[in-house]
Protein backbone atom coordinates (compact mmCIF):
# COMPACT_ATOMS: atom_id res chain seq x y z
CA UNK A 1 0.00 0.00 0.00
CA UNK A 2 1.18 3.47 -0.88
CA UNK A 3 0.88 6.28 1.93
CA UNK A 4 0.77 10.06 1.17
CA UNK A 5 3.08 11.46 3.89
CA UNK A 6 2.23 14.79 5.89
CA UNK A 7 5.44 16.62 6.69
CA UNK A 8 6.91 18.61 9.69
CA UNK A 9 8.05 22.02 9.10
CA UNK A 10 10.53 23.43 10.94
CA UNK A 11 11.42 27.28 11.41
CA UNK A 12 15.15 28.01 10.81
CA UNK A 13 17.32 31.15 11.59
CA UNK A 14 18.04 31.16 8.09
CA UNK A 15 15.32 29.53 6.20
CA UNK A 16 13.56 31.24 3.28
CA UNK A 17 10.19 29.80 3.20
CA UNK A 18 7.81 32.51 4.81
CA UNK A 19 5.12 31.24 7.84
CA UNK A 20 3.56 32.49 10.93
CA UNK A 21 6.06 31.02 13.23
CA UNK A 22 9.25 32.12 11.77
CA UNK A 23 10.87 31.30 8.25
CA UNK A 24 11.17 27.91 7.48
CA UNK A 25 14.34 26.26 6.51
CA UNK A 26 13.42 22.86 6.87
CA UNK A 27 10.65 20.17 6.05
CA UNK A 28 10.52 16.94 7.35
CA UNK A 29 8.85 14.47 4.80
CA UNK A 30 10.01 11.20 6.47
CA UNK A 31 11.36 11.18 10.12
CA UNK A 32 11.02 8.65 13.31
CA UNK A 33 12.48 10.26 16.13
CA UNK A 34 11.76 10.54 19.92
CA UNK A 35 9.58 14.01 19.13
CA UNK A 36 7.42 11.89 16.87
CA UNK A 37 7.44 10.22 13.44
CA UNK A 38 5.74 11.18 10.09
CA UNK A 39 1.97 11.46 9.70
CA UNK A 40 0.72 9.03 6.59
CA UNK A 41 -2.84 8.93 4.77
CA UNK A 42 -3.29 5.58 2.51
CA UNK A 43 -5.28 5.69 -0.56
CA UNK A 44 -8.84 4.41 1.07
CA UNK A 45 -8.34 7.14 3.97
CA UNK A 46 -6.70 5.44 6.22
CA UNK A 47 -4.35 7.29 8.73
CA UNK A 48 -1.14 5.58 10.23
CA UNK A 49 2.54 7.12 11.18
CA UNK A 50 5.52 5.69 9.82
CA UNK A 51 6.62 4.53 13.81
CA UNK A 52 3.17 2.97 13.38
CA UNK A 53 4.35 0.70 10.40
CA UNK A 54 7.68 0.34 11.63
CA UNK A 55 6.45 -1.37 15.19
CA UNK A 56 4.10 -3.51 12.76
CA UNK A 57 6.86 -4.53 10.48
CA UNK A 58 5.16 -3.17 7.74
CA UNK A 59 8.26 -1.13 7.42
CA UNK A 60 12.20 -1.71 7.47
CA UNK A 61 14.30 -0.58 10.39
CA UNK A 62 13.45 -3.22 13.49
CA UNK A 63 12.76 -0.35 15.94
CA UNK A 64 13.44 3.14 13.29
CA UNK A 65 12.71 3.71 10.04
CA UNK A 66 16.83 3.88 8.55
CA UNK A 67 16.22 7.32 6.17
CA UNK A 68 15.66 10.63 7.12
CA UNK A 69 14.41 13.06 4.41
CA UNK A 70 13.83 16.31 4.23
CA UNK A 71 14.38 19.74 2.11
CA UNK A 72 16.46 22.74 3.17
CA UNK A 73 15.41 26.17 1.96
CA UNK A 74 18.29 28.90 2.31
CA UNK A 75 17.83 32.61 3.00
CA UNK A 76 21.32 32.69 4.86
CA UNK A 77 24.53 30.61 4.75
CA UNK A 78 23.93 27.37 7.44
CA UNK A 79 26.53 26.76 10.19
CA UNK A 80 29.42 25.14 9.86
CA UNK A 81 29.09 21.35 10.42
CA UNK A 82 30.14 18.11 11.04
CA UNK A 83 28.72 14.45 11.52
CA UNK A 84 30.02 11.37 13.36
CA UNK A 85 30.60 8.15 12.27
CA UNK A 86 34.26 8.18 10.42
CA UNK A 87 35.98 6.57 13.45
CA UNK A 88 32.68 3.81 14.14
CA UNK A 89 30.87 3.83 17.25
CA UNK A 90 27.28 4.10 18.06
CA UNK A 91 26.80 7.05 15.97
CA UNK A 92 26.49 7.03 12.42
CA UNK A 93 25.32 10.33 9.78
CA UNK A 94 25.67 10.39 5.81
CA UNK A 95 23.84 12.29 3.90
CA UNK A 96 23.37 13.04 0.31
CA UNK A 97 22.61 16.41 -1.38
CA UNK A 98 19.91 16.87 -4.46
CA UNK A 99 20.23 20.51 -5.45
CA UNK A 100 16.61 21.14 -6.83
CA UNK A 101 16.73 24.65 -7.38
CA UNK A 102 19.74 27.16 -7.21
CA UNK A 103 20.00 31.24 -7.75
CA UNK A 104 22.73 32.68 -9.67
CA UNK A 105 26.01 32.58 -7.46
CA UNK A 106 24.82 30.14 -5.46
CA UNK A 107 27.56 27.49 -3.47
CA UNK A 108 28.19 25.42 -0.96
CA UNK A 109 31.26 24.98 1.37
CA UNK A 110 33.14 21.30 1.84
CA UNK A 111 36.18 20.06 3.26
CA UNK A 112 39.36 22.14 4.80
CA UNK A 113 42.11 23.84 3.24
CA UNK A 114 43.94 22.51 6.80
CA UNK A 115 44.81 19.32 8.20
CA UNK A 116 45.60 20.58 11.35
CA UNK A 117 43.00 21.10 14.15
CA UNK A 118 44.73 23.11 16.26
CA UNK A 119 44.81 25.71 13.68
CA UNK A 120 40.93 25.25 12.65
CA UNK A 121 40.24 25.80 16.35
CA UNK A 122 42.51 28.90 16.68
CA UNK A 123 40.51 30.24 13.09
CA UNK A 124 37.05 29.28 15.10
CA UNK A 125 38.39 31.24 18.28
CA UNK A 126 39.59 34.63 15.88
CA UNK A 127 36.59 34.04 13.27
CA UNK A 128 38.25 33.19 10.11
CA UNK A 129 37.19 29.64 10.28
CA UNK A 130 35.15 29.97 6.88
CA UNK A 131 38.26 30.69 4.91
CA UNK A 132 39.80 27.45 5.77
CA UNK A 133 36.53 25.51 3.96
CA UNK A 134 36.77 25.10 0.47
CA UNK A 135 33.49 27.10 -1.57
CA UNK A 136 31.91 25.28 -4.71
CA UNK A 137 29.25 26.77 -7.16
CA UNK A 138 25.70 24.59 -7.20
CA UNK A 139 23.70 24.79 -10.13
CA UNK A 140 20.31 22.48 -10.40
CA UNK A 141 20.71 19.17 -10.68
CA UNK A 142 23.82 18.66 -8.91
CA UNK A 143 24.64 16.07 -6.47
CA UNK A 144 27.25 15.30 -3.81
CA UNK A 145 27.70 12.76 -1.20
CA UNK A 146 28.94 13.73 2.44
CA UNK A 147 30.23 11.20 4.27
CA UNK A 148 30.79 11.41 8.23
CA UNK A 149 33.56 13.53 9.12
CA UNK A 150 32.91 16.03 6.31
CA UNK A 151 33.05 19.30 7.26
CA UNK A 152 30.45 21.42 5.68
CA UNK A 153 27.62 24.32 5.35
CA UNK A 154 25.41 25.04 2.51
CA UNK A 155 25.07 29.02 1.29
CA UNK A 156 21.75 30.99 0.36
CA UNK A 157 19.77 30.24 -2.45
CA UNK A 158 19.20 26.83 -2.33
CA UNK A 159 16.83 24.34 -2.33
CA UNK A 160 17.99 21.15 -1.54
CA UNK A 161 16.66 17.07 -0.83
CA UNK A 162 18.90 15.96 1.66
CA UNK A 163 18.79 12.13 1.97
CA UNK A 164 20.32 11.05 5.31
CA UNK A 165 20.95 8.20 8.10
CA UNK A 166 18.31 8.51 10.43
CA UNK A 167 20.56 10.11 12.97
CA UNK A 168 20.05 13.68 13.50
CA UNK A 169 23.47 14.17 15.15
CA UNK A 170 24.99 17.29 13.95
CA UNK A 171 28.19 18.70 15.58
CA UNK A 172 28.12 22.75 14.71
CA UNK A 173 31.55 23.78 14.54
CA UNK A 174 31.35 27.32 13.70
CA UNK A 175 28.27 29.89 13.15
CA UNK A 176 29.88 32.75 11.07
CA UNK A 177 29.49 35.31 14.56
CA UNK A 178 26.14 35.34 14.71
CA UNK A 179 23.90 36.79 17.28
CA UNK A 180 20.15 35.94 17.77
CA UNK A 181 17.35 38.23 19.10
CA UNK A 182 18.54 37.02 22.43
CA UNK A 183 21.82 38.30 22.01
CA UNK A 184 23.13 35.11 22.15
CA UNK A 185 24.99 33.18 19.82
CA UNK A 186 24.37 29.57 18.98
CA UNK A 187 26.12 26.36 20.91
CA UNK A 188 29.17 24.96 19.35
CA UNK A 189 30.24 21.46 19.73
CA UNK A 190 33.94 22.20 19.23
CA UNK A 191 35.55 19.28 21.09
CA UNK A 192 32.95 16.59 19.92
CA UNK A 193 33.14 18.15 16.38
CA UNK A 194 36.81 18.33 16.50
CA UNK A 195 37.00 14.71 16.94
CA UNK A 196 34.55 13.41 14.41
CA UNK A 197 36.89 15.02 11.79
CA UNK A 198 39.00 12.78 10.33
CA UNK A 199 42.25 15.11 9.54
CA UNK A 200 44.40 13.16 7.50
CA UNK A 201 42.29 13.36 4.81
CA UNK A 202 39.61 16.00 5.61
CA UNK A 203 38.54 16.05 1.88
CA UNK A 204 35.56 17.41 0.05
CA UNK A 205 31.80 16.23 -0.62
CA UNK A 206 31.52 13.42 -3.39
CA UNK A 207 30.53 14.86 -6.68
CA UNK A 208 27.82 12.60 -8.10
CA UNK A 209 27.38 14.56 -10.84
CA UNK A 210 24.14 16.65 -12.61
CA UNK A 211 22.81 13.58 -14.90
CA UNK A 212 20.76 12.52 -12.61
CA UNK A 213 22.62 9.30 -12.34
CA UNK A 214 23.59 7.52 -8.53
CA UNK A 215 25.20 4.72 -9.78
CA UNK A 216 28.49 5.96 -7.87
CA UNK A 217 27.04 6.09 -4.90
CA UNK A 218 28.40 4.65 -2.01
CA UNK A 219 25.92 4.50 1.07
CA UNK A 220 23.22 2.33 3.31
CA UNK A 221 20.51 3.75 1.24
CA UNK A 222 20.63 4.17 -2.82
CA UNK A 223 18.68 6.76 -5.03
CA UNK A 224 17.19 6.46 -8.37
CA UNK A 225 16.01 9.62 -10.72
CA UNK A 226 13.07 9.02 -12.54
CA UNK A 227 11.22 11.69 -15.10
CA UNK A 228 8.67 11.73 -17.57
CA UNK A 229 5.29 10.16 -17.76
CA UNK A 230 4.99 6.76 -16.71
CA UNK A 231 3.44 4.11 -14.23
CA UNK A 232 5.76 3.22 -11.76
CA UNK A 233 5.79 0.71 -8.83
CA UNK A 234 7.50 1.30 -5.50
CA UNK A 235 9.43 -1.73 -3.77
CA UNK A 236 8.30 -2.32 0.41
CA UNK A 237 9.85 -0.17 2.23
CA UNK A 238 10.74 2.43 -0.44
CA UNK A 239 10.19 6.80 -0.25
CA UNK A 240 9.28 8.45 -3.97
CA UNK A 241 9.80 12.56 -3.45
CA UNK A 242 8.10 14.14 -6.38
CA UNK A 243 9.92 17.33 -6.68
CA UNK A 244 8.06 18.42 -9.99
CA UNK A 245 4.92 18.18 -11.81
CA UNK A 246 2.04 15.51 -10.49
CA UNK A 247 1.52 11.67 -9.42
CA UNK A 248 -1.65 9.68 -9.76
CA UNK A 249 -2.31 8.42 -6.44
CA UNK A 250 -6.08 8.23 -5.66
CA UNK A 251 -6.41 11.13 -6.99
CA UNK A 252 -3.76 14.09 -7.93
CA UNK A 253 -0.46 14.79 -6.11
CA UNK A 254 1.30 18.02 -7.01
CA UNK A 255 4.91 18.81 -6.07
CA UNK A 256 6.23 18.71 -3.96
CA UNK A 257 5.32 15.29 -2.14
CA UNK A 258 6.25 12.52 -1.19
CA UNK A 259 5.08 8.61 -0.98
CA UNK A 260 5.78 5.69 1.11
CA UNK A 261 5.24 2.08 0.59
CA UNK A 262 4.91 -0.40 2.74
CA UNK A 263 5.63 -4.19 2.86
CA UNK A 264 3.32 -4.96 0.00
CA UNK A 265 4.67 -1.98 -2.41
CA UNK A 266 2.42 -0.13 -4.87
CA UNK A 267 1.77 1.71 -8.13
CA UNK A 268 1.61 5.11 -8.99
CA UNK A 269 1.22 7.23 -12.61
CA UNK A 270 4.08 9.67 -13.02
CA UNK A 271 3.95 13.10 -14.49
CA UNK A 272 7.03 15.08 -14.13
CA UNK A 273 10.12 14.59 -12.12
CA UNK A 274 11.24 12.59 -8.65
CA UNK A 275 13.31 10.51 -7.14
CA UNK A 276 13.19 6.71 -5.71
CA UNK A 277 14.97 6.08 -1.95
CA UNK A 278 15.37 2.73 -1.08
CA UNK A 279 17.14 1.72 2.13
Amino acid sequence: MLFLARPRYEVRIWGSLSSGEGSVGEIWWIYQDDGGSTALKGPDGRRSTVADLVSRGRLPGGSCYPVLLKTLHTADRLSVQVHPGVFGGPLFKEETWIVLNAEDGAWMMGGLLTSDRESFIRAVDDGTAGDLLIRTPLRAGEAYHIPPGTVHALGPGLTVLEVQSNCDVTYRLYDWGRVYGSGVSRELHIRKGTEAVDWSRPGCPVPLGDGGSFDDLKAAYSIVHVQGEKPLALQGGAVFFLSSGEASFEGEVEAPACLIADRDGGEFTLRGRGYIIEP
